[in-house]
């Protein structure tokens, strides 16, 4: 697919009628408190003010989603500052079909134009001062599909989030793939017979979106990444055999004596076979395993049980300590996480 893009056109090429219809239009408002409340019903909860306190503000939205990715389109009548905190649940694009919009995320503080995207990662704080009648359009994707789609591709759980330079330029040649990809998916959704409206050619899609932006976009976890993507030996047994035995045996007490002592080698040799396989320790692999079995728990809407009698279950007696780890692997409080369940 080319687009022969020049540096002018890459947001414009959303700008139009055929994707953004009056069939998609979520609101067409004047009133603030209304506009955010529109707002976070797509994202999530955020302070929205005017910068000319003076101004009156209009905004309108569009909003498409199919799978786990939505498109929008959003444009606000005045400048306005709009600060969500932290994302927590998804990553988000923002390309600017014209105008531009001060980005503060993390460490970095740029202009987002036509020209250059964000790419703001969940766990990243991040505020941003949009231009009036600067239109963005905004593809979310759900955290845990591209988080999951690291771990199969890694091998193991991860390690700590993903996070991306939140700056995308959409001229380089990963940028401008992203671009075609995404306008792939703007133009599909337009047509009712389109191959990307069945959910195994969409999924298959969402796989290559997320290869896009893995292998395309700098990340904490690329070196990573591209290192469990180079032929490796065989998984030795002894690792396999642990890995089982840990998830069978998740919420026991264990010991890295009693893991080597399974596996049939000293404590040296399987230290050695998850650093060279698994770029992790035995027993942080064993912490990962019930970090994610927590999550499950408290993201299950049938489960009533406390933050604390679920962290225990699974082997976790310093609370404080527990907070801690599992807020830096799933960017927020566990009782965030069981409070947004239910």
């Amino acid at each position: 697919m080319g687009l022969n893009l020049i540096p002018e056109s890459c947001g414009s090429l959303f700008d139009r009628a055929s994707l953004f219809t009056p069939k998609n239009q979520l609101f067409l408002l004047n009133d603030l408190d209304a506009i955010r409340d529109g707002v976070s019903s797509v994202f999530k909860k955020h302070e929205l003010r005017c910068i000319q306190e003076t101004d009156r503000i209009s905004a309108r939205m569009h909003h498409v989603s199919r799978g786990h990715l939505s498109l929008n389109r959003l444009e606000y009548g005045a400048r306005v500052n709009i600060d969500p905190g932290r994302l927590e649940d998804f990553f988000l694009i923002q390309v600017p079909i014209s105008g531009k919009a001060r980005i503060i995320c993390g460490g970095h503080d740029f202009i987002s134009s036509p020209n250059i995207a964000s790419l703001i990662s969940p766990n990243l704080p991040l505020s941003m001062c949009w231009d009036a009648n600067a239109p963005q359009l905004a593809l979310r994707i759900e955290r845990d599909e591209v988080e999951y789609h690291c771990a199969q591709h890694l091998g193991h759980v991860m390690d700590r989030p993903l996070e991306f330079n939140p700056e995308l330029d959409l001229t380089t040649p990963g940028g401008s793939y992203l671009l075609q990809l995404i306008s792939m998916l703007a133009d599909a959704i337009t047509l009712d017979e389109h191959p990307l409206h069945h959910s195994l050619v969409l999924k298959q899609f969402e796989s290559v979106l997320i290869n896009a932006l893995v292998y395309g976009q700098p990340n904490n976890l690329r070196e990573q990444l591209e290192g469990a993507s180079k032929p490796k030996a065989l998984l030795p047994f002894f690792v396999k055999r642990t890995e089982e035995y840990m998830r069978a045996h998740a919420n026991e007490p264990l010991s890295i004596e009693q893991l080597a002592e399974h596996a049939g080698v000293s404590v040296r040799t399987l230290f050695a076979g998850f650093r060279d396989f698994c770029d992790t320790t035995p027993m942080a692999y064993l912490r990962n395993l019930r970090l994610e079995q927590v999550h499950l728990e408290l993201s299950s809407h049938s489960h009533d049980a406390s933050v604390t009698d679920i962290a225990l279950k699974w082997g976790f007696a310093h609370l404080g300590r527990f907070a801690q780890e599992y807020k830096k692997r799933f960017g927020e409080a566990p009782s965030t996480t069981l409070r947004f369940r239910r």
